[in-house]
């Protein structure tokens, strides 16, 4: 979680310079990129900072040291299933979404519906059937 928090906030050291950069370079008449960027690099340190606190009230994790093993870390990091459909079906709906925004948003109801179906049947895959618990 260290080597994580000096990560995240090393971006505050690269995105403040090239907000300034970026702001004399359009003579500051630019309204998105120079405020866009330097939020950015605060919103770099807010990560860094919250993972320096995580650190300091929890301590170094396995990830923090070289000798640890994978067994060590205890976090579990969700369940999938390896024979489940329904991710083509999201990425079918996903994909006409897109279609949608760049040739007609007529299409874009028909992704969504799709894509709605997929995340619905996904979520209930183990209410039902075989896989039922």
């Amino acid at each position: 979680m260290k080597t994580a928090a000096i990560i995240f906030s090393s971006g505050l050291f690269f995105f403040v310079p090239v907000a300034i950069v970026y702001g004399i370079l359009t003579d500051f008449k630019e309204l998105v990129g120079f405020p866009a960027i330097l939020l950015l690099g605060g919103m770099a340190i807010m990560i860094g900072g919250y993972l320096f606190l995580q650190h300091r009230s929890v301590g170094d994790t396995p990830m923090d040291r070289l000798d640890a093993e994978i067994s060590e870390d205890h976090y579990e990091y969700g369940f999938y299933s390896p024979w489940s459909w329904w991710p083509i079906i999201i990425a079918t709906g996903a994909g006409i979404c897109f279609l949608g925004v760049a040739v007609g948003w007529w299409i874009f109801p028909f992704g969504a519906v799709i894509a709605f179906i997929g995340v619905f049947g996904l979520v209930y895959e183990y209410d039902r059937g075989n896989h039922a618990h």
